[in-house]
């Protein structure tokens, strides 16, 4: 479960670092823990997206 949301803390970081990751866990109100622990359904998938495109 979260595999995939937790992919996109990872890439955050690996484009922006910490202040990345900060931003996209306040524009998904997820934080690395509980995304790692959320399924990987459709809507958290686009949620990640949506606020991937904000941080880029």
């Amino acid at each position: 479960m979260g595999a995939k949301l937790e992919e996109y803390f990872t890439k955050a970081k690996a484009e922006g670092g910490l202040n990345a990751q900060m931003k996209l866990a306040m524009l998904t109100k997820m934080s690395p823990a509980k995304a790692k622990d959320a399924p990987d359904n459709e809507a958290n998938v686009k949620i990640f997206e949506e606020a991937m495109k904000k941080i880029s």
